[in-house]
């Protein structure tokens, strides 16, 4: 729900930059998620001696990376067409920015555009993603609940001064406080690692998680005044709520199956979208109707969830599985990955 709010939030600023102002905060509740799921998949392996530092950052790199390189490959080519046949930019600004952009590093080559991703407009959120598990799994030995609690109360700290200076959560996707994404990332990520530690007793409450699939996108497709306190409420409170009254709900085997392929999907989701809406800005320009350009709008949703569903089913899965070792079954030939 949260990958389709952002698709949703980046398919109406093709329109206008004012609209849905909360929908960005879909990728703060990104990391507090990400704070619990990596804690529940990794952490008790990390505390036990059965997973290495190299191997959870070998994870986490083989788990992210594949549809990284795909979508920003994607914006290359499509910058190069614009190399090519607009004249906008140059060889040398391409391949800087290429480089830049697959190994998720901001990009200052273009100072006429405010986006430091420029390739892949999605990424910016993955390179403080990277930052934060590199210091979740520098710090995790040691990080007993009390050490967890000081972090918790200085990256809120950190939070609060953000919200101050850029007037509300924000920073990261822009050359512009693209240093701000440090402070945004800190506090969602370690109370998501909070939330394992002391979530509830899983019980069966389908109802409860219906209505939290329906209240979600709601509360971030709204638009309520004062941004600045709203937005820390969002991140500090509600966020984190939603995602501690998740963990206590099991739901049917039937709903889960179904659930689960929605879950593989979010990611694709996210990270495809830039560089087929780049395709989209470039038709817009010469839609003249407010009612095609809806119809053109829901076409594009319709087209990126498609192409995430191909690139997920056969271009990352096939390459998780050839990452794992594991081997590949085509037309009744068996092939083994070293």
């Amino acid at each position: 729900m949260a990958a389709f709010v952002v698709l949703v939030f980046h398919l109406v600023q093709q329109h206008t930059l004012t609209a849905l102002p909360y929908a960005g905060l879909a990728v703060d509740f990104f990391y507090v998620l990400s704070g619990f799921v990596i804690a529940y998949a990794y952490e008790q392996k990390i505390l036990s001696g059965q997973m290495q530092t190299r191997e959870f950052i070998e994870v986490r790199i083989k788990r992210l990376y594949p549809l990284i390189f795909l979508s920003t490959s994607i914006g290359i080519l499509l910058a190069l067409v614009a190399v090519v046949f607009k004249d906008s930019i140059t060889m040398s600004q391409l391949l800087k920015v290429s480089a830049l952009g697959l190994l998720l590093l901001p990009s200052f080559v273009f100072p006429q555009w405010l986006t430091a991703y420029p390739l892949n407009m999605a990424s910016w959120s993955l390179t403080f993603e990277a930052f934060v598990n590199l210091v979740y799994i520098s710090i995790v030995r040691q990080l007993t609940n009390k050490a967890l609690v000081l972090i918790l109360a200085s990256s809120w700290v950190a939070l609060l001064f953000l919200v101050i200076h850029a007037h509300g959560i924000g920073g990261g996707n822009n050359q512009e406080g693209w240093s701000l994404g440090f402070l945004r990332v800190m506090f969602p990520f370690f109370a998501g690692i909070a939330l394992y530690r002391f979530r509830p007793q899983p019980k069966e409450k389908p109802i409860t998680g219906i209505i939290l699939l329906l209240v979600f996108p709601v509360i971030l497709l709204m638009d309520f005044r004062n941004y600045a306190i709203c937005s820390l409420i969002y991140v500090s409170i509600i966020f984190p709520a939603i995602v501690y009254a998740g963990s206590g709900i099991t739901i049917s085997h039937r709903a889960n199956a179904f659930l689960r392929q929605l879950g593989l999907l979010s990611y694709p989701v996210y990270i495809m979208q830039g560089p087929i809406l780049r395709i989209g800005e470039e038709v817009i320009k010469h839609i003249h109707s407010n009612t095609l350009l809806l119809l053109f709008s829901a076409f594009e949703f319709c087209a990126i969830v498609l192409v995430s569903w191909i690139a997920s089913k056969y271009f990352d899965e096939p390459v998780q599985r050839i990452l794992r070792g594991q081997k590949l079954f085509r037309k009744g030939h068996v092939i083994r990955n070293s």
